[in-house]
This record gives C-alpha cells, sequence and structure tokens, in this order.
C-alpha cells in the first residue's frame, strides 16, 4: 500500500477491497478516499451472493453504489 497523499492510496500488485454485498479482486487500485472511488485498468475479479464477474478494468463510485466494468465482462451465476 503506497500512500499518494491524504486523499489517495495506491494498492500495488495484487490485492483486494471487500464490503458487505462483495469482495473486488484486482491489480494495481487506485483509491480516492474523500471521493469514496476506487478503480483500475487491471483485470478484476469481483464476487458476491449471485456469482462471480470477471473485466478487464473497474471503476467503483462507491457513494453512488456503481461499479463501471472496463473491456469484455464474463458473469457466472452460482
Amino acid at each position: 500500500m503506497n500512500k499518494i497523499d491524504e486523499d489517495n492510496i495506491f494498492l500495488e500488485g495484487n490485492s483486494y477491497l471487500e464490503n458487505k454485498e462483495y469482495k473486488i479482486y484486482g491489480k494495481n487500485i487506485s483509491i480516492k478516499i474523500a471521493e469514496e472511488i476506487s478503480n483500475s485498468n487491471d483485470p478484476v475479479k469481483v464476487i458476491n451472493s449471485m456469482g462471480e464477474l470477471k473485466a478487464k478494468g473497474f471503476k467503483n463510485l462507491d457513494y453512488d453504489s456503481i461499479i463501471i466494468f472496463q473491456g469484455e465482462v464474463e458473469f457466472i451465476i452460482d
């Protein structure tokens, strides 16, 4: 974890973000703390109660409860 400044963190390498609804596994994740935005342009895997989603990257607007996936997306329902 690299603290860029008071409002920005960079998770270099493999890591994940987690809340009560899902886990986001990715690589090189940037987090804007004040804006509650995280993103990565590297492949990502999201697991929730419905199944597993894979994409080429993501942008998570946590404050708005919106995740935008980049590239081809594959969703496998449990």
